[in-house]
């Protein structure tokens, strides 16, 4: 193919692999790799759409493992769950350079693409370990646990994987509000869908009394003279603090929060809305 060509796929990871499968396949070089759905209009370039097929993408990531390294293959699978706009070219050339010297990738720390990628996988990785201990669950009427995070990388899986172990024996969603999606766990396997944002949900009985005893908790814990807000947000990033139980300031405003989690579309003139589980999930 001639000219400046614009790789474009389905935004996955596997799709993502396709790519680097067809430069060694089919000669294809992108200048740029765009999501379909988000490429932006170039009159200079020529669009090339690459079907995701996940034996090719298989081939890949084995590939990977086995040149490389698998702590490479790790570390570009954590890169490409960043949230950042640039991220595909730079861990496309990682993995181009990477096939090249093959297991010393790494010490060539002097090359954009590598220090790039392990700054991504840094972020990526450093995200999701806070997640594990600022992710607040909520009980809810069914029984459920439910959680609400808003990461700025795509961490779901990571954070889900945790909780697995850490939260075995019950049934809980961890939904992520930025993506539209949620990690259901049903006390033996867990699964990702998509879930819309304006669901509705019921607090368990006496939910709101225990919410309240943990704002009085943190809140008692404080010493006003050692308050170091500067340092406070460096451990705790404000983008965290809106999901956060500890930060709800008050009884008033966890029960104005209940209530405003008990208004269903019904009494707009709609049927509710409610967490998109599986029947057997919700029992």
């Amino acid at each position: 193919m001639s000219g400046n060509v614009i790789a474009l796929f389905d935004g996955t990871f596997d799709g993502f692999l396709c790519i680097v499968y067809e430069h060694f396949y089919n000669k294809i070089t992108p200048i740029l790799i765009q999501e379909i759905g988000r490429e932006q209009p170039s009159l200079t370039d020529e669009f090339y759409r690459i079907e995701t097929d996940s034996s090719h993408a298989a081939r890949v990531f084995k590939g990977i493992g086995d040149k490389i390294s698998n702590e490479a293959a790790d570390r570009i699978y954590r890169a490409f769950l960043s949230g950042e706009d640039d991220k595909n070219m730079t861990i496309f050339r990682y993995i181009l350079l990477g096939f090249k010297v093959g297991k010393l990738l790494d010490n060539h720390l002097k090359e954009d693409c590598v220090r790039g990628v392990h700054q991504l996988a840094k972020r990526v990785g450093g995200e999701a370990h806070l997640l594990k201990g600022f992710s607040r669950f909520v009980e809810t009427d069914s029984g459920v646990m439910y959680c609400e995070i808003t990461p700025k990388n795509d961490v779901l899986e990571m954070v889900a994987s945790h909780f697995t172990r850490r939260l075995m024996n019950l049934k809980w969603v961890i939904h992520d509000k930025r993506r539209g999606k949620a990690a259901i766990y049903d006390t033996e396997s867990v699964i990702v869908a998509d879930v819309p944002n304006d669901i509705s949900i019921n607090y368990a009985e006496g939910e709101a009394e225990i919410q309240e005893l943990w704002v009085a908790f943190f809140h008692s814990l404080s010493i006003k003279a050692r308050e170091n807000p500067k340092l406070q947000r460096q451990m705790l990033p404000l983008y965290f603090r809106k999901n956060m139980t500890e930060f709800q300031h008050g009884l008033k405003a966890v029960k104005a929060r209940a209530s405003q989690r008990k208004i269903t579309n019904s009494e707009q003139g709609t049927e509710a809305t409610t967490i998109g589980l599986p029947e057997n999930v919700m029992e």
